[in-house]
């Protein structure tokens, strides 16, 4: 127990956002959780926020953002032979594939929520995620009752 109170410890008060060890058949994880949202735009380093152009006064529907968030924690695959599965400004349908998260060798799935179309991307892959961070945006056009 001291060793996994040392390994918390050294996590906490270093830079590193996870450790993994493993002794044998035993394997240990530890991972900062940080309660301030990861920095935006020019400055921020490592981070990857892909935009779609902003919607044109003529457009007469509206829309809505909804969020993709991961299901499990694990590592993002964003590609598949090295070519993305989507990008930003593409259009997804409920329940389409738009990236897996590899959690303990095991890939899930990652599925669009609605249809709509990708407006940002949050995630690089092969980044660490948590369950239920946000990895994408949707954008899902709703009609107007009038």
């Amino acid at each position: 127990m001291d060793l996994l109170q040392e390994l918390v410890k050294i996590v906490k008060d270093s830079g590193i956002g996870e450790l993994t060890v493993r002794v044998g058949d035993w394997r240990v994880t530890i991972r900062k959780h940080s309660l301030v949202p990861p920095p935006t735009g020019a400055g921020a380093a490592g981070k990857v926020e892909e935009r779609s152009p902003a919607p044109t006064v003529a457009e007469e529907k509206t829309s809505r953002t909804v969020p993709v968030k991961s299901g499990w924690v694990g590592i993002v695959k964003r590609s598949l032979d090295g070519k993305g599965l989507v990008r930003v400004g593409d259009t997804v349908r409920k329940g389409q594939t738009i990236c897996w998260v590899d959690s303990l060798g095991i890939t899930n799935e990652v599925r669009a929520p609605e249809n709509g179309r990708i407006v940002e991307i949050l995630v690089e892959d092969g980044q660490p995620v948590e369950y239920g961070q946000v990895v994408m945006s949707l954008e899902v056009e709703t009609s107007e009752s009038q």
